[in-house]
Order: C-alpha cells, then sequence, then structure tokens
C-alpha cells in the first residue's frame, strides 16, 4: 500500500524503487511485515506492505505500531540531556552518584558511558546480583531525578511537545494494543510468536511502541533543535571520528559530505532504522518483522542489511538536484 506526494523528482523515484525492490526481497524471504516513511524536501512516500499477524491475515496499515528496539536509546538520551541542561546531573559523573548500589561500590562507569558506544556495562561494576544494561540504568535515572514514571517523563519531554499521539510507553504487564504488528522467532524449529511475551527488550517487559511516521517526527525535531540546547545537540552527535555519539549513531552522508544520524533497533522478531540529514530535510524511517529466526545475541544480519539499504536509498540521488 504505497502512497506518495503528487511530484517527485528522478532521485526520489531512485529512492523509491530501491526501497520497494527491498520491501519485496524479505516478504519473499519471509518477513511478515514491511513499513517506509521517505522525506525529501517537501517529497514524502509511505509503504506499508505484509500483514500484522500471521494468524489474521489482516493487512498493515501505515500508521500500525511497533517496538522502536533500540531506538528508544535517543528518546532517553534526550531526557538525559535535559536534566544535564537543568545542570541536575553532569555527563562525567559516576553513575553511583544518583544510584547507590546499581552497580559495585567505587564504579568509575559516568553518565557519559552509559549513553555512548558502551553496549553493556562492564561485567566487573555490576552487582552479583543482577545484570541491568544501560538503557535499564538510564530509566532508572532518570526516574529518580523526576520522581515520576518513565512514561511520564517521555510524554513531558518528547511525546507531548511533538503531538506523536502513536508513540506509547508500555509498562511491563500491559496488554498489547491491536494495532502493534506482531513479531515471531524460530524456537526449537517452530515459528513462535513473541509479541508481549518476556523475551529479552520484549513488549512484556516495558517498551516504546511507534510508528514510522512518529519516529520521523521526532528524529527531525531533535536535528533541527526543537527537543535541546544546540550545546546537547552537539553532544549527542559526537565528534567527527567516534564511531557513535551520545544516543545517536552516524553514517556518511555522500549528497553533503556530512553526516546522517539516527540509531537502530533490532530486538527478537523485530528490526527498524530512522536516519536523518543533519538538517532534518531527508529522511527514512523502516521497519521489518523479521523472517522467523533463532533468538542470537548478536546483531541479526537482517538489521544490518536493513541499515546499509538506508544509506544507500539516501544516497542514491546524490547526483540529482533534490527539491
Amino acid at each position: 500500500m504505497p502512497t506518495e506526494s503528487a511530484a517527485t523528482t528522478p532521485a526520489f523515484q531512485e529512492l523509491r524503487a530501491t526501497l520497494e525492490l527491498f520491501s519485496r526481497e524479505k516478504l519473499e524471504e519471509g518477513a511478515s511485515a514491511v513499513l517506509i516513511k521517505a522525506k525529501v524536501g517537501r517529497q514524502e512516500w509511505t509503504l506499508a506492505e505484509g500483514v500484522l499477524t500471521r494468524e489474521g491475515q489482516a493487512a498493515v496499515q501505515p500508521g500500525d505500531r511497533f517496538p522502536v528496539g533500540d531506538q528508544f536509546r535517543t528518546l532517553i538520551a534526550v531526557s538525559v540531556m535535559k536534566l544535564v541542561e537543568e545542570e541536575r546531573l553532569g555527563l562525567d559523573d559516576p553513575v553511583t552518584a544518583y544510584l547507590p548500589g546499581s552497580l559495585t561500590a567505587g564504579s568509575p562507569v559516568t553518565i557519559r558511558q552509559l549513553l555512548g558506544d558502551a553496549a553493556d556495562v562492564p561485567a566487573a561494576d555490576l552487582p552479583a546480583a543482577a545484570a541491568p544494561d544501560a538503557d535499564a540504568l538510564l530509566s532508572q535515572l532518570v526516574e529518580h531525578l523526576r520522581g515520576a514514571p518513565l512514561g511520564a517523563v517521555l510524554r513531558s519531554d518528547v511525546l507531548t511537545p511533538l503531538n506523536l499521539q502513536s508513540t506509547e510507553f508500555l509498562n511491563a504487564g500491559s496488554a498489547v494494543p491491536d494495532d502493534v504488528i506482531h513479531g515471531y522467532v524460530q524456537l526449537e524449529g517452530e515459528t513462535v510468536d513473541v509479541t508481549g511475551t518476556g523475551l529479552p527488550d520484549g513488549i512484556a517487559n516495558g517498551g516504546l511502541v511507534s510508528t514510522v511516521e512518529d519516529i520521523s517526527v521526532f528524529q527531525a525535531a531533535l536535528l533541527r533543535g526543537q527537543l535541546l540546547s544546540p550545546a546537547s545537540l552537539i553532544a549527542m552527535k559526537g565528534t567527527v571520528f567516534a564511531d557513535y555519539g551520545l544516543g545517536l549513531d552516524h553514517w556518511d552522508d555522500r549528497c553533503t559530505n556530512g553526516f546522517y544520524y539516527g540509531h537502530a533497533g533490532d530486538i527478537p522478531g523485530y528490526g527498524s532504522i530512522a536516519i536523518s540529514s543533519a538538517d532534518g530535510n531527508r529522511q527514512l524511517s523502516i521497519f521489518m518483522a523479521y523472517p522467523p529466526q533463532p533468538v542470537s545475541s548478536q546483531p541479526s544480519a537482517q538489521a544490518l542489511e536493513m541499515t546499509g539499504v538506508a544509506q544507500i536509498a539516501l544516497n542514491s540521488g546524490c547526483r540529482f538536484q533534490f527539491r
């Protein structure tokens, strides 16, 4: 179910063709749903193909929701950076200054490290009885300093200011909304629906669901300075030579010799990528309900391919003049 703006340039048509081919190939490989939102200037295009559930066979719609996975890191980073702007915390402060007992006594792990490229806290710094990851610690930090549940903080910091009505933080044990696309994995040779289960980063453990439209609006607003101060946004982007910033990843933008910014999300059953030019003018958001595959702690090959295709698609029109 593709939709697009009335007039498109040859560059945008090439971008669209690249993504249509990608969607078709993924569905043939066993993906149950693919959603895509592309925007270049005034040109927009949305694609929704596949089914909401394998059992019901109802066609997916452009506004259907999905777990954002690791894209959550960018939203929680905004809430942390707001606290930094208010001088409620410092990026180089140790985590234990705010969350005593969350890490081993005297742990040197800082807020900056949690927001950065360290996907996991060093094992030596973890308490014996628990193994919290960086996002869990950042969520606890924000809740502690704000004195409010994480969902309420995200609404105040991001969702309400940008009118992101389709984005919602689901608490652990929440019923899965009817418009959430189902994800599937392979367990002992059987295809299993993992929507709302207790698998790592699953909705049952609490998590953020959103749409390709809302994610695109959020990324554009962030990069255009609508959510944070210029200094905070610069910090989130990271240095030119860094592999990763603070809650934002980056990739080469061949159209400007600069960078695209965004984040990928990769969890059992699902993958997504949001990528935007530095000015938010060229954007691409892709979601896929993966072909069922065994659960692994390693990044999915599908996620890596999706990230590569997103860069190729946005770079494909550099020889043309966008309008």
